[in-house]
This record gives C-alpha cells, sequence and structure tokens, in this order.
C-alpha cells in the first residue's frame, strides 16, 4: 500500500512538472523556454526536477508520449460501425470547440525545434510512427469493409492525414471567424471523399 502511494505521489508531480513545461512552452517556445523557468513554473529546484526528468528533452518525450496514448483512447472509444473519417479524426471530435485543441499548438513548436534539434526529430519521428500505425490500422480496416477506396496505400495515406490532423489546430491562429463544429464537419467530410472507394 506504501509502494503505491510513493507511485502515485511521484507520477503526481512529474504531471504537474509536464503541466508547467507545457506552459512555458507555449509562451516561450520551446527553445525558448528554459529548465529554470519550467522549474519556477513548477515551484520547485532543477535538482527536484533532474530527480523526475534528466534533460529539456525527455520532458517533451514524456509529452509526446502522453499525446499518442490519449489518441489510443480517442480511437478505441468510437461505437462499432462508426465511419472510417470520423475515427481518423477522432481526436478532432472528442473535441468540444477551437479552446479544447489549445494543446495541440506545442506541436508547431516541435515542428520547428526538429528541424534544429536532432534528438527532438527523432522523438517526433517516432510519435508520429505510432500515430502513422494506429491511423493505418483503421484505413485497412476500412479497406476489409468497402468503405475505403482499396488502391490508396495505407502506410502513405496515413501520413498525408497526420499533415491534415496536424494542421486542424492553426485554424482559428489565421481566420477569427471559423466556426468549431463547421470546421470539423468539412474536415471530415474532405477525409471522407478523400477515401471513399470509385464508382
Amino acid at each position: 500500500m506504501a509502494r503505491k502511494l510513493v507511485h502515485e505521489q511521484h507520477e503526481g508531480k512529474r504531471q504537474e512538472i509536464l503541466a508547467a513545461a507545457h506552459r512555458c512552452f507555449l509562451r516561450h517556445g520551446l527553445q525558448g523556454a528554459s529548465i529554470s523557468m519550467i522549474c519556477k513554473e513548477a515551484g520547485i529546484s532543477p535538482g527536484h526536477l533532474y530527480h523526475y526528468f534528466p534533460s529539456k528533452e525527455a520532458i517533451v518525450e514524456e509529452m509526446a508520449n502522453d499525446y499518442l496514448a490519449q489518441l489510443h483512447g480517442h480511437f478505441n472509444g468510437h461505437e462499432e460501425g462508426a465511419s472510417t473519417a470520423t475515427v481518423l479524426l477522432s481526436e478532432l471530435w472528442s473535441m468540444k470547440g477551437w479552446d479544447a485543441l489549445s494543446h495541440c499548438r506545442i506541436l508547431f513548436e516541435l515542428l520547428a525545434e526538429a528541424g534544429r534539434n536532432e534528438k527532438i526529430h527523432a522523438i517526433l519521428m517516432d510519435n508520429t510512427d505510432g500515430i502513422r500505425a494506429l491511423l493505418a490500422k483503421t484505413l485497412k480496416a476500412g479497406q476489409a469493409r468497402g468503405e475505403v477506396d482499396p488502391d490508396l496505400d495505407p502506410g502513405h495515406t496515413s501520413a498525408v492525414l497526420v499533415a491534415i490532423l496536424d494542421a486542424a489546430p492553426m485554424l482559428p491562429l489565421m481566420a477569427s471567424d471559423i466556426d468549431f463544429e463547421e470546421s470539423r464537419k468539412l474536415i471530415t467530410t474532405m477525409v471522407a471523399r478523400f477515401l471513399q472507394p470509385p464508382k
């Protein structure tokens, strides 16, 4: 019982640090946010932080892994028979509005930093491989049901879908009058038409 409590306390503190780091990354950018800033935001000393994470890259990697785990949850939360396009856009359909997608904007920082930092690039590639595996599995299931064009290569198509999913949170940053509900319906229609088997 005591060991379980210690583990829960340790995990709780890790999540607090991750949340503090996320706020710092959004405010200052991935490159601009330092360990000292994260420590100040979390209310801990650098020595205390290094007890949980050995580096800033380790924090970013944990964030990426958490995101992938959440995405698995979104995919698994659909009822049997949900359309392939809706399942593929699971995250978008789990949200209530643009504000709920604000956490995705850390991805833009990751993409920018990946061009400069090999460690971040490797983390991003590994995470994207995990997301593409989920998408490819869903595409193959859709092809087996006759919902998805059998000529589409699931591996390549999954990469294109990742680009669409990653771009969605940028919409309200570029156009303030974009309605969330209408936007996700349009994105779903676009993906559905793209996947549709030829008649």
